[in-house]
């Protein structure tokens, strides 16, 4: 039998990383396939790649390199033509996302000389297919004929038509090539995925919604891994067994988006089975939404924190004193009370930890060459602003522009510059961080305030675009579609540096200091609530009489918020995001 299951904690620096969430054409307000998507590493820095099409003469070879490391692994011959390609979109409406599995240990080491990773197969089919389906079987085609160099991997893929979910891993030490499944998801529906296989039995018989490789279960048979009938064989349950780690940091993602659709009937349910009690209590590969989605929508389901849920964690003492929906590094800990026993930190969408992130849409309504969008955004998904710009596009804003580890270049990430979204929105989250509940309303503001100018912006450019190509000018209009992205991008990179510098100002030494001009002294007003109810009654607990006042105290002195008003300073954020849906 092979080794069972690769440690999580040990799986490349993309481990316990990533979401993804898919979303049909008809789950959709405007019938629009959509992937959302977080690339989460420390080690990851945020720009926006873009290879543009190109023709290759015979014999033309691609350098290929690993997105993880940066190792070179070898050549494999270019594609005779290529599409353009911005970030994960390309300009024949096609779009790839992956999320981060591992699998069985044994299977994560590749067959000596495998030279296609993950991140160049996403990159390499977004420039070779044109389809969803198209792009499945390039995958499968380069993986066996140049052999697949990464763990087990969970891959999105959309087009006008509709959405996929494929998930694959490689056949060890001893065999060439991987084994997969893929999936459409059921159009009116929605799927997710986070860093946990989820498919589990397929259709064999149904080729518009079900592919596989010939040898997915023979392989398994072969290898010892399974001996049931064929019908009931889970890729899942035999390629990547859930563990409570799986359970607990991955499908818990998937749980929190299920559970914000559906309700608390469905998070009861299954709340056994994200907490690592009961790993048999499988959630559905698919759900279908009781009301459709739009883009503004998923950008909102990729900031959550698991708010209000069974894994809530902004109000206990890890939180701070203002109610931070985050863990700093690492996910498990022990304490020397208890070294028998291992703790967690909850896992959510949202993390400080992303690289980058967009929410893709495919417009069937739009010429192929400019149906794929991608809403583009680097760093924290809850923090920051996503800029569309088009697959077609010939260039990209300078500030969020790149390369990365998959192209032999390594990135700028210890040079701290203003001219780079990256560090710019950095800035500003790591400024929230330190005060959340005070600062993160404001800023969610004027996220949601930017993103909404940026899709009135995206429509009126739409509609001009649209007009040139009607008219036989498809050149002129990839040429406007493109500069209206570069603009807009920079545009934003700079108008967050001086969001980040309002922010300072007015949250600058624990005070809310607003402008005030009927104050001669400084043209100011000067507040703050200080920190909330409960730090300190726990400053009380852990010291006792070290910081009472003599004498008397109490009365008219300040003790933090009330709890009605540490639930309004919470609920600040949540009411603007309904305001403005």
């Amino acid at each position: 039998m092979l080794a069972r299951l690769l440690p999580l904690l040990a799986v490349a620096p993309g481990a316990l990383a990533c979401t993804n969430i898919l979303v049909s054409p008809h789950a959709s307000t405007d019938h629009e396939s959509m992937i959302a998507y977080n690339a989460d590493s420390a080690s990851l820095y945020g720009s926006l790649y873009h290879y543009p099409a190109s023709k290759n003469p015979e014999g033309t070879m691609r350098d290929v390199y690993d997105w993880d490391t940066g190792t070179y692994l070898g050549q494999v011959p270019e594609a005779p033509v290529t599409h353009n390609v911005v970030g994960n979109v390309n300009s024949a409406g096609l779009s790839i996302g992956e999320t981060t599995f591992g699998g069985l240990e044994d299977l994560c080491s590749p067959y000596p000389g495998s030279i296609v990773d993950y991140g160049s197969l996403i990159w390499m089919t977004l420039q070779r297919a044109s389809s969803a389906v198209e792009a499945i079987h390039t995958m499968d085609m380069l993986m066996n004929t140049y052999g697949y160099a990464s763990e087990g991997e969970s891959f999105s893929i959309s087009d006008a038509e509709g959405v996929w979910v494929m998930e694959v891993i490689g056949k060890g030490e001893g065999e060439l090539g991987a084994v997969w499944v893929a999936q459409r998801v059921p159009d009116g529906s929605v799927c997710s995925h986070a860093n946990q296989a989820r498919i589990r039995t397929f259709a064999r018989d149904d080729p518009k919604n079900s592919l596989y490789a010939k040898d997915v279960v023979t392989f398994a048979r072969k290898m010892g891994l399974y001996d049931g009938a064929d019908e009931d064989f889970s890729f899942s349950d035999v390629y990547d067994p859930v563990t409570f780690e799986g359970a607990r940091f991955c499908e818990g993602r998937v749980w929190s988006f299920y559970s914000s659709l559906l309700g608390q009937s469905f998070a009861d349910e299954y709340e056994d089975y994200v907490t690592g009690k009961n790993l048999t209590n499988r959630m559905p590969l698919f759900v279908t939404p009781p009301e459709k989605l739009s883009a503004a929508d998923v950008m909102h389901h990729m900031r959550n924190h698991f708010e209000d849920s069974a894994l809530a964690f902004d109000e206990d003492v890890g939180s701070g004193a203002f109610n931070l929906p985050y863990r700093w590094r690492p996910l498990t800990w022990t304490v020397e009370s208890d070294p028998d026993n291992s703790y967690v930190n909850e896992r959510a969408i949202g993390t400080q930890q992303t690289g980058w992130n967009f929410v893709s849409v495919i417009r069937p309504s739009m010429p192929k060459a400019l149906q794929a969008v991608i809403w583009f955004g680097v760093d924290d998904s809850a923090t920051t602003v996503r800029v569309p710009v088009y697959g077609a596009a010939t260039r990209v804003p300078p500030s969020f522009a790149g390369a990365g580890a998959q192209d032999g270049v390594v990135p700028p990430m210890m040079t701290f510059s203003t001219d780079s979204a990256f560090y710019v929105f950095n800035l500003a989250a790591n400024w929230a961080y330190s005060r959340w509940a005070d600062i993160y309303p404001v800023m969610l503001e004027r996220i949601l305030d930017a993103e909404a100018g940026l899709a009135a912006g995206l429509k009126k450019v739409d509609d001009e675009v649209l007009v040139m190509a009607q008219n036989g000018d498809m050149g002129g209009a990839v040429e406007a579609a493109t500069e209206w992205g570069v603009q807009a991008g920079d545009k934003l990179t700079k108008e967050w540096f001086n969001f980040f510098g309002e922010l300072f100002v007015r949250f600058r030494d624990g005070y809310d200091i607003q402008q005030d001009l009927n104050d001669p002294e400084c043209g100011c007003s000067v507040g703050g609530d200080g920190y909330n109810k409960d730090t300190y009654e726990r400053i009380v607990a852990e010291t006792g009489d070290q910081y009472k006042e003599l004498g008397g105290g109490g009365g008219e002195h300040a003790v933090g918020p009330t709890a009605d008003e540490k639930i309004s300073r919470k609920t600040k954020s949540k009411l603007a995001l309904k305001a403005f849906l």
